[in-house]
């Protein structure tokens, strides 16, 4: 099984992109115990709420949140979109032609990068809360 997880869809960037890396990811992988990790779906990842039904929690956070995926990491795009739209103080990063869960990984470089520039920016205090005026359906703030 962790032979296939770790060449699924969100993963297959890293493997391209460093073979030696991915294959040390994928022996680590393999040596999770077999019940933790077979209980792992069901009882974690299955169990849990949605992130789209935990909307209304997560816009009451009020630290600030990095959030970063990578451009071909599909089932994340649209999450971190919510989530970014949701968390009033989160920027959201996106790395391109990255898989997304193993990011730190697969470009340690890129996404050190985008950790510092973030940690920079709230230890100066110039990570901001989202301005409101900013949500709108239209990119002119127009209705009509």
């Amino acid at each position: 099984m962790a032979r296939r997880y770790a060449a699924g869809p969100a993963r297959v960037q890293f493997q391209n992109k460093n073979p030696r890396a991915w294959a040390q990811f994928a022996a680590a992988l393999g040596g999770h115990s077999a019940t933790g990790a077979a209980l792992t779906m069901p009882s974690v990842q299955a169990a849990r709420p949605s992130l789209y039904a935990l909307a209304t929690e997560l816009a009451g956070i009020r630290v600030p949140v990095l959030i970063m995926t990578g451009d071909e990491d599909e089932g994340c795009l649209e999450p971190a979109l919510m989530l970014k739209r949701a968390i009033p103080g989160s920027g959201l990063s996106v790395l391109p032609q990255t898989g997304g869960h193993t990011a730190n990984l697969e470009d340690p470089a890129a996404s050190n990068r985008e950790v510092d520039r973030f940690l920079a920016a709230v230890d100066r205090g110039a990570w901001r809360q989202r301005d409101p005026r900013s949500l709108s359906a239209s990119t002119t703030g127009m209705t009509s």
